[in-house]
């Protein structure tokens, strides 16, 4: 009788060992594999602090061809591995990725990585505004005024992007107060100058700025006449 309890206790004991030592092993697979996933789904996972197990996902993908992967590596790599960003920078932009295509035309020539023929190569790709503050000297090539020549404010006033129609009207404004935009519509300058200046969600420096390109222009079309007689 008394072999019998210690038999149990021994087989109790075993077992209880064997439970304790497949919960620790659970728990250190657990621990692991949150280590390397995270702890919320990879869609969750901000791309500039990407698990492991997301960053090789996404390197998967972009190596298949997805844009949205290659858009995020970029921001994973942009202050890890510059080169690296760059590289999927490249690869994203000549699919038409818009954030890599936006990041290539202002970020050219002298004042970044990327050559001034890769940009021009882009500009089909571009959406509207981002191609035509290219075009009108916004980056790295000098002003085409034969495209400032074609622009139609009414097209520019329908877009929704506040902030890319407040940079083209301030460098519209300012190419027509230069020397080689003389003959530039001064009328359609100020009517999309004072457009920025209506969308209140653009920032109140930037509308500010296309507020004194306006006034400038306009002085310049009825300049003010203090008589002291």
């Amino acid at each position: 009788m008394l072999g019998m309890k210690i038999e149990r206790k021994t087989m109790f004991a075993a077992l209880a060992a064997v439970m304790f030592l497949a919960t620790a092993a659970g728990g250190a697979w657990y621990y692991q594999r949150l280590q390397e996933r995270g702890s919320v789904p990879c869609a969750q996972q901000p791309p500039a602090q990407f698990s492991p197990y997301c960053l090789a996902q996404s390197q998967a993908a972009a190596g298949r061809g997805e844009r949205a992967a290659m858009a995020a590596l970029v921001e994973y790599f942009d202050k890890r591995q510059p080169a690296e960003a760059i590289r999927w920078t490249r690869a994203a932009a000549k699919l038409g990725e818009p954030k890599a295509v936006s990041r290539v035309l202002s970020s050219c020539g002298a004042a970044g990585p990327f050559a001034v023929e890769e940009a021009q190569a882009l500009l089909p790709a571009a959406p509207v505004l981002e191609a035509l503050n290219f075009r009108l000297g916004g980056a790295c090539a000098p002003a085409d005024v034969a495209a400032a020549r074609a622009v139609v404010p009414a097209e520019l006033l329908a877009a929704p992007d506040g902030a890319g129609l407040c940079k083209v009207a301030v460098r519209f404004g300012m190419l027509r107060l230069s020397r080689e935009g003389a003959q530039l519509d001064s009328q359609a300058a100020q009517q999309l100058l004072a457009e920025c200046e209506r969308r209140r969600q653009v920032p109140a420096i930037v509308r500010k700025e296309a507020e004194t390109v306006r006034q400038m222009l306009a002085r310049e079309i009825n300049p003010v006449r203090i008589s002291v007689d």
